[in-house]
């Protein structure tokens, strides 16, 4: 799919993602576990020891407000915290600008143009930030 860029995302534009936080320990545990024969854990036993820790949660919510983020949902469980605001204050708190592409097949979607930066104070709490980029990852197919 052959893309080219529109122009930078404006700067007012709202947009919502997802902040995956560091499990407190090894996800492995759970596969060595299962070989092990040892029963599934219940979701409850997997929140308390696989969840993130409430007082990382309150962390990266409170950061995200200090810097104008809006957050619309947090789940220790999930391990994640789902996070609104503007393009321009997404780009700068995660050290990126963010482009809007268009693809031959008119598909626009936005990409941020590098890699983007977990700032220092969260770096030890985030694993993962999704929903800067929006491009397909996935495309119909006509059946028959």
């Amino acid at each position: 799919m052959a893309t080219r860029a529109i122009g930078p995302t404006h700067p007012d534009e709202r947009i919502e993602l997802s902040v995956l936080l560091k499990p407190p320990r090894e996800l492995e545990e759970l596969e060595a576990r299962l070989d092990q024969g040892l029963p599934p854990l219940s979701r409850e036993e997997y929140a308390v020891r696989y969840g993130a820790d409430p007082a990382d949660v309150a962390r990266v919510e409170a950061f995200a407000r200090a810097h104008g983020l809006q957050v619309i949902e947090s789940s220790p469980a999930r391990r994640t915290v789902r996070l609104a605001g503007t393009a321009g204050d997404v780009a700068a708190l995660f050290g990126t600008q963010l482009v809007e592409y268009r693809s031959d097949e008119g598909t626009r979607f936005r990409a941020p143009t590098g890699p983007i930066h977990i700032p220092d104070e969260l770096e030890d709490v985030v694993q993962a930030v999704f929903g800067l980029d929006t491009r397909p990852v996935a495309r119909r197919r006509a059946l028959g």
